[in-house]
C-alpha cells in the first residue's frame, strides 16, 4: 500500500509514487476523493482533517481469497499487538526473561491437552472460515467460544434478498477480532434488516452525488454506544466440572451411549469426542465437561453397574441422576449466544429426561434448544459452508434432533410445536459414518465408501418420516380456528388431508434405503434394530393420521376405514417389534410409545367388536395386547416411564384378563 509521503527505496533521487486510489475517509464513504496535486482530497480539505492512506486497500475477490486476505491482515495486527505487550511486560518486570518463558511453554507442551486444544481450535477456525476440511490426522475438538458461522455465500436463494446487505468488510473484521461479536440470525421481517436496507440505499445515493452537492458533515455518527450501566456478558461458559466417573466406568458409559443412543440420534462425532477426552478437555472446559457428564447420565440407563445409582439407594430409577443434576443446575443463563456444546447439552438433557418419571419437563428444554439454534441461524441453509466441517455438521445434527424431538413432543402432548418445517431450509445431515469425516490416505473427507451402507441413513429417513407427522399435527389435530385459516372449512377437507398424508407415507416407504427395509432374517444387528424402529414408527404415524376419525363421539365418513387402517397397523407393528424382541432380547426403548399406541388401538378394536356382538378377532387382539405389555415391561430399566404404561392399559381394559374376549 502506498501513502503520499512514502518513497521508493531505490535511492534518494527516486520519484514519489502517485497514489492511485481514494483516501481512507473517502473509501469509507464510497467516494473517489477527487485527489488534488497536494495529495489532499477536497473532502478532507473541507473537513480540515488529515488525508491518510494507511488503511489497507481491499480488492473484491472470491470468498475464499477474501477470507485469506482478512486472516493475513488480522495476523499482522495480532503480531504487532503481541510485540507491544512484550515490551510492556519487560518494562513492568525487567528481571524476567519473557522470551525464554514463552519458548519453554511452547516446547514443553504442558499438560498435553491444552496445547492440543489450542492448536485444534486454530485449525477448526481456519477450516470454518476457508470452507476446507482439515487434512490433519489429529482429531480436534470444536471451537468452544462460539460456533463460527460461515459468511453468506454469493449464490444465495433469490428469496433472501436481504442477504447481500450483510456482506461487508466490517462484518469480516468483527468476526476476526480478538473478542468477536458472535453472529446472531435476523430474518427478513427484522427491523435490523430494514435499517440495513435504508443504509444501503443511503450509501448508493451518496456514492452517486458529487462533492458540491453533498452535505458538509463534520463527524460520522457513532457506530455503537457502550452502556457501562447495563453490561451483557459476551461469554457465558459454565465453570469446569471437577467430578467425573472413574475411568473404567467412564469408558463403559460412553460406549453404551454411542451404541444405544448415538447410533439412532447421531448427536456427537465419536472419534472427535473421544479424542477430546483423551486430551483432558473435560477438566478445563466447562461446556465440554457438561456434555461428557450428560453422556454418562444417558449411558447409565443401560448399565448394570451399581456405581451409576445415587449413593445410599438401590433404586434403578436413579441411574445417572447425579450427573444430570450437576449439569442441569449450572445451565440456567441464556444471555450468551449458543455454542455447539450448548446445543448438544440441551439435546442430552432432553434425552435423559424422556426416560425418567418426569418426561413432560423435557418439553421446555426442547423449546429452549430450538430457540438457541435459531438465534445462531442453525435452521438456515445459507449459514453453512459449501464444504462441510466437523463443527458445522454437528450443529446441523443437533438442530435436526431438536426439531424431531419438538415435533414428537407436540404430537404426544398435544401442544404447538416450537418450529415448523417451512421455517427451516437447512440440508439434511450427511449420510456418512463418523470414521469417514476426516480425510486420511489421500481420501476425501466426509466421503462414505462406495458399497458400504451408512448407519446415519436411519436418521435422515427418520427426519423425513417426522416431517409427515409434523404436517399431520398441524392439520388433522389443529383447532377449528386454524382449520378455517388454512381453508379447511368445507366438508371434504378431511378426505383430502388424509389422502395426502397417506400418499406421503407411501412415498416415504419407497425412499427407505435397502439396508433399512424390514427383513426379519437380516444378519447385521444394528441395521435390524434400525429397520424395526423405522417400521414401528411408520405404523405409529399411520395410526396418528387416522386416529382422530375413529372416535365414537363424532360422525365422519372416515370412521370405519380409519378404524380398519389403525387396527391393521397396530397388528403389523406388534409383529415387527415382537420379532425384534425374539431375535435380540430387547424390544428397544425407542419403540415404547409405539407399543403403547398399538395396545390402545387394539383394545378399542376389541371393545368395538364386543359392542357389536362380534368377537372374531378379539382373542388374537387380546394376545397382541398382552405381548405389548410384556415388551413394555422389558423396557422398564431403560425407560422409567414404561412402569406406568401397563397399569394404565389394564385399568382401562379389564377384558385383557379374560382370554375369550368376553
Amino acid at each position: 500500500m502506498s501513502s503520499p509521503d512514502r518513497e521508493d527505496d531505490t535511492g534518494p533521487s527516486a520519484k514519489k509514487r502517485k497514489v492511485q486510489r481514494a483516501c481512507d475517509y473517502c473509501r469509507r464513504k464510497k467516494s473517489d476523493g477527487y485527489q488534488r496535486a497536494d495529495n489532499r482530497c477536497s473532502k478532507c480539505t473541507s473537513r480540515r482533517t488529515d488525508c491518510t492512506y494507511v488503511e489497507p486497500l481491499y480488492v473484491r475477490r472470491s470468498a475464499p481469497e477474501f477470507d485469506i486476505f482478512l486472516i493475513l491482515f488480522y495476523v499482522d495486527k495480532v503480531e504487532g499487538r503481541m510485540q507491544r505487550l512484550e515490551q510492556l511486560l519487560k518494562k513492568l518486570s525487567p528481571g524476567i526473561d519473557i522470551t525464554k518463558e514463552l519458548d519453554s511453554t511452547l516446547s514443553d507442551n504442558e499438560g498435553g491437552s491444552s496445547a492440543s486444544v489450542g492448536a485444534s481450535t486454530r485449525s477448526d477456525t481456519s477450516t470454518l472460515r476457508t470452507g476446507k476440511p482439515s487434512t490433519s490426522t489429529t482429531l480436534s475438538p470444536p471451537i468452544a467460544a462460539s460456533p463460527s458461522i460461515p459468511a453468506v455465500s454469493d449464490d444465495l436463494d433469490p428469496s433472501d434478498d436481504e442477504s447481500e446487505l450483510q456482506k461487508n468488510i466490517v462484518d469480516g473484521f468483527n468476526r476476526l477480532s480478538i473478542d468477536p461479536v458472535t453472529y446472531r440470525y435476523h430474518g427478513k421481517s427484522s427491523g435490523l434488516v430494514f435499517v440495513r436496507a435504508a443504509k444501503h440505499l443511503k450509501d448508493q445515493i451518496e456514492a452517486d452525488m458529487t462533492t458540491t452537492t453533498k452535505a458538509q458533515s463534520t463527524e460520522e455518527p457513532p457506530r455503537s454506544v457502550n452502556k457501562q450501566y447495563a453490561p451483557i456478558p459476551v461469554k457465558d461458559a459454565p465453570p469446569p466440572f471437577t467430578e467425573f466417573p472413574p475411568e473404567d466406568l467412564l469408558g463403559d458409559l460412553m460406549n453404551l451411549y454411542f451404541r444405544e443412543m448415538n447410533d439412532y440420534m447421531p448427536l456427537l462425532h465419536e472419534p472427535t469426542f473421544k479424542q477430546c477426552i483423551k486430551n483432558g478437555l473435560q477438566h478445563h472446559h466447562g461446556a465440554f465437561g457438561g456434555t461428557l457428564l450428560l453422556v454418562c447420565a444417558c449411558g447409565a440407563r443401560f448399565s448394570d453397574d451399581s456405581r451409576v445409582l445415587l449413593e445410599g439407594t438401590h433404586n434403578t430409577e436413579s441411574a445417572g441422576w447425579k450427573w444430570f443434576e450437576t449439569v442441569e443446575r449450572v445451565y440456567k443463563s441464556y444471555m450468551a449466544p449458543a455454542t455447539v456444546y450448548d446445543l448438544q447439552v440441551r439435546v442430552l438433557l432432553v434425552l435423559y429426561l424422556q426416560g425418567t418419571t418426569v418426561p413432560h419437563t423435557s418439553w421446555t428444554h426442547i423449546g429452549i434448544g430450538v430457540r438457541m439454534g435459531v438465534d445462531i441461524g442453525a435452521h438456515r441453509k445459507k449459514m453453512y459452508g459449501a464444504i462441510p466441517t466437523i463443527e458445522e455438521e454437528m450443529i446441523r445434527r443437533a438442530f435436526w434432533i431438536l426439531a424431531v424431538l419438538d415435533w414428537g413432543s407436540a404430537y404426544s402432548m398435544g401442544r404447538p410445536a416450537s418450529i415448523h418445517d417451512e421455517d427451516m431450509d437447512l440440508g439434511l445431515p450427511l449420510e456418512c459414518d463418523d470414521e469417514y469425516w476426516i480425510s486420511s490416505g489421500g481420501e476425501r473427507a466426509f466421503q462414505q465408501p462406495h458399497g458400504r451402507p451408512s448407519k446415519n441413513c436411519f436418521f435422515t429417513s427418520y427426519i423425513r418420516l417426522c416431517q409427515i407427522l409434523a404436517f399431520a399435527v398441524r392439520t388433522v389435530y389443529s383447532i377449528n380456528k386454524s382449520k378455517s385459516a388454512l381453508g379447511h372449512g368445507d366438508q371434504q377437507w378431511e378426505q383430502r388431508i388424509v389422502a395426502d398424508l397417506d400418499s406421503a407415507l407411501n412415498r416415504w416407504v419407497d425412499t427407505v434405503p435397502g439396508h433399512l427395509r424390514w427383513d426379519p432374517d437380516r444378519e447385521d444387528t444394528l441395521f435390524l434394530k434400525q429397520s424395526a424402529v423405522l417400521l414401528s414408527h411408520y405404523y405409529q404415524f399411520q395410526i396418528a393420521v387416522h386416529r382422530p376419525f375413529i372416535s365414537t363421539r363424532r360422525g365422519s365418513p372416515l370412521s370405519f376405514p380409519s378404524l380398519i387402517i389403525c387396527t391393521n397397523a397396530a397388528r403389523s407393528g406388534v409383529r415387527v417389534v415382537s420379532h425384534l424382541y425374539q431375535r435380540t432380547g430387547d424390544p428397544s426403548y425407542k419403540n415404547l410409545s409405539s407399543l403403547f399406541m398399538y395396545a390402545v388401538v387394539l383394545l378399542l378394536s376389541v371393545w368395538g367388536e364386543k359392542k357389536s356382538g362380534r368377537t372374531v378377532n378379539a382373542a388374537q387382539d387380546v394376545a397382541y395386547v398382552k405381548k405389548c405389555l410384556e415388551m413394555i415391561r422389558a423396557c422398564h430399566r431403560k425407560c422409567v416411564t414404561a412402569a406406568s404404561f401397563p397399569s394404565r392399559l389394564i385399568f382401562n381394559a379389564p377384558i385383557v384378563q379374560d382370554g375369550d374376549g368376553r
